[in-house]
């Protein structure tokens, strides 16, 4: 279930200008509104920095350019998440942990990627063979073998990899078990 609440402009600027002005609290605004005081926190900042534009929804697509520049000033100036996000205009900082944990895994070339929605797989494509009735027992057998031998290959693919990461994981618990300073 998805427990995000989206807030109208109005709610939005009624929160902000009774924390303002000092009529709430980040925390009296959050319970009015049922949202949290981060929430209103963020808001107040935002509003601050980019007044009413500051408080309008914005599409979430950035470019790769766009993230790198994004971090790279992070970088130079040592701000936080919450601060970058803020400054560049992003409705959520964790956007912006997610574009630095990316870019600490894959570098630059890795915010270039789109990686939006759902990664192509050759094991879900459907053949492009017509399906025809078949009469003859030997080739149902036939067609049974060849369905049941798809589905070995792929299931084998499967534990290949997981097989692989499960590698990957013992290798890097060693890794770490060898780096530890023994407390002798």
């Amino acid at each position: 279930m998805d427990k995000r609440i989206k807030y109208s402009l109005a709610q939005k600027q009624i929160a902000v200008k009774s924390v303002l002005s000092g009529h709430d609290t980040f925390s009296s605004a959050a319970r009015k509104i049922g949202g949290t005081d981060t929430t209103i926190h963020r808001w107040v900042n935002l509003y601050k920095l980019h007044g009413q534009a500051g408080l309008q929804q914005r599409p979430g697509n950035y470019t790769g350019t766009f993230k790198f520049q994004v971090l790279q000033y992070m970088f130079e100036k040592g701000l936080s998440l919450m601060q970058t996000a803020m400054i560049f205009g992003i409705t959520q900082d964790n956007i912006v942990g997610r574009w630095l944990k990316k870019y600490e895994r894959e570098g630059a070339a890795g915010l270039l990627k789109e990686t939006r929605g759902r990664k192509s797989s050759t094991m879900t494509k459907k053949s492009k063979k017509s399906k025809k009735p078949v009469t003859d027992p030997t080739q149902a057998k036939l067609a049974a073998l060849e369905a049941e031998l798809l589905y070995l290959r792929a299931e084998n693919a499967y534990l290949k990899k997981l097989d692989a990461l499960i590698q990957e994981e013992k290798a890097a618990q060693d890794q770490n078990k060898r780096q530890e300073p023994s407390e002798n």
